[in-house]
């Protein structure tokens, strides 16, 4: 059996342009699809068409459908020395292009546009979250015997309200493509842009309403990138500049800090700090991708010089323009640079003067604790020598209070019998031991006072041993049940 081209059918995609970066038109549409990159709400859709003859009269059309999109093919013919204006904007800069696959493929086809304005949508989708902060979408430049066509991403600070706060700032994209016809000197402009009013676009439909200043532009047609260069690029400056007040505020708040003293720096400001630091990280890969924007447009300059478009004086002026915006680019490169490193080094003062604040704190609390533990040592030796003092006098007293002895005491001749039980006496005031002479008025002691000390002297030995012996088995019996719980 033998099998011709025509009866296979292949399930494999129709291969769109060999020497493209995406050969696969299909695959476009499917990444596109998954990103949602294109609104499903027919009514939101939007296209705003703009053309610009050579004698400067400006047409503008508006299209919310399909068909009336499809309508305006008889008109969408290009015509010599002459500027077409197509713009499709986003809900807001999370959200989707407002217009449907079919109506951007129609754009596409109507100003026969290659894949390059297809890559620029995938930009263009919903999301929940900053993602792809660092990708601006490579810049494309294509040139052939027809045409040259530039497309790029490009990213600039817009603040969001008219304080000098941080959180004021954000990071928008504008998607820009450009089809400049050699042979009609005709050019063919799409934005995609991330508000429905747009600083850039007001000031271009200014110009096309100026005859004088639309002959200006029309003058070189790569002016166009300058003016939204010039409306947006400046304002990189500012927003690297109110980042660093943020962090020079926080950073001499911190180094005039006093451990000993209540610290003025918290966890919050270390978090504006790290926010500050990460809002930097992506600014070096989206200045570079910018300065790849600048070469593309380089690239094309010489193009259209080569091709006669446009004077020699033209092509030095452009090419000096784009000199002076890849310095400018260095600049604010080397300014974020600086900045990310100062935010870095900012929030690990923070983190450090936390740390050496816990220390002190800690310090602190020890030297309190020693001096507690000084003040229970003295207090504990005190204890300690009122014990004992009691250990030595103690059995003494006992004895002097419950020895109960009968002695007959002869005084001044007299003989008196006297029993006496010494359960209420003192040391001092033991009448069994002790008498007074009447007479000569001495103190006469007792012929049976040995008894007191024989008895008193071993008692009070046994009970300083017992209490000695006890002491020194107490700590070990504290270690063992701290081991014991440990």
């Amino acid at each position: 059996m033998i099998a011709y081209t025509q009866d296979i059918q292949s399930s494999l995609p129709h291969l769109y342009d060999p020497f493209s970066l995406m050969p696969y038109e299909d695959d476009l549409w499917q990444v596109a699809s998954s990103r949602k990159c294109f609104q499903e709400d027919e009514s939101k859709v939007q296209v705003d068409w703009t053309d610009s003859d050579s004698e400067h009269r400006v047409t503008r059309s508006t299209f919310t459908s399909l068909a009336e999109l499809q309508a305006h093919k008889k008109e969408a013919s290009t015509e010599p020395n002459g500027l077409r204006f197509i713009s499709i904007n986003q809900g807001n800069s999370w959200r989707p292009l407002n217009v449907t696959k079919e109506m951007f493929e129609e754009v596409g086809k109507l100003t026969s546009s290659s894949h390059v304005l297809h890559n620029l949508s995938l930009s263009f989708h919903d999301r929940f979250m900053a993602t792809e902060a660092a990708f601006s979408s490579a810049p494309t430049f294509i040139w052939n015997e027809q045409s040259i066509e530039v497309a790029y991403i490009f990213k600039y600070a817009f603040q969001k309200s008219n304080n000098d706060k941080p959180d004021s700032w954000t990071v928008r994209q504008t998607g820009v493509y450009q089809k400049y016809d050699t042979a009609m000197n005709h050019s063919t402009w799409i934005f995609l842009i991330p508000t429905k009013d747009c600083l850039f676009q007001q000031r271009l439909m200014e110009i096309l309403m100026s005859p004088l200043q639309c002959s200006q532009l029309m003058s070189h047609p790569l002016l166009i990138h300058n003016l939204l260069f010039a409306t947006f690029f400046p304002t990189w400056r500012e927003y690297i500049g109110s980042h660093e007040a943020t962090v020079l505020t926080v950073s001499n708040t911190t180094v005039t800090e006093r451990i000993q003293d209540p610290l003025r720096v918290n966890h919050h400001m270390l978090t504006s700090i790290r926010s500050v630091e990460s809002r930097c990280l992506p600014l070096q890969a989206l200045f570079r991708s910018f300065d790849k924007t600048l070469q593309i447009l380089h690239k094309a300059n010489n193009a259209l010089r080569d091709c006669g478009s446009v004077q020699h004086l033209l092509w030095h002026k452009m090419d000096q323009l784009l000199d002076n915006y890849e310095s400018h680019a260095d600049a604010y490169l080397q300014a974020a640079s600086f900045l990310q490193s100062r935010a870095a080094t900012t929030a690990q003062l923070i983190a450090d003067t936390f740390s050496f604040k816990n220390s002190h704190t800690a310090q602190e609390q020890s030297d309190y604790m020693l001096d507690l533990t000084s003040s229970t040592v003295d207090d504990s030796s005190t204890v300690r020598v009122i014990t004992v003092v009691t250990l030595i006098y103690l059995p003494s007293t006992f004895m002097a209070v419950c020895l109960p002895l009968r002695q007959t005491t002869r005084f001044c001749n007299t003989v008196v019998s006297l029993t006496q039980f010494l359960a209420s006496q003192t040391l001092l005031g033991m009448n069994s031991f002790f008498e007074m002479d009447p007479e000569t008025h001495k103190l006469i002691v007792s012929p049976q006072f040995w008894i007191f000390i024989v008895c008193a002297v071993p008692l009070t030995a046994v009970t300083v041993l017992y209490w000695w012996v006890r002491s020194k088995r107490h700590p070990k019996h504290a270690k063992g049940k701290v081991e014991l719980l440990a």
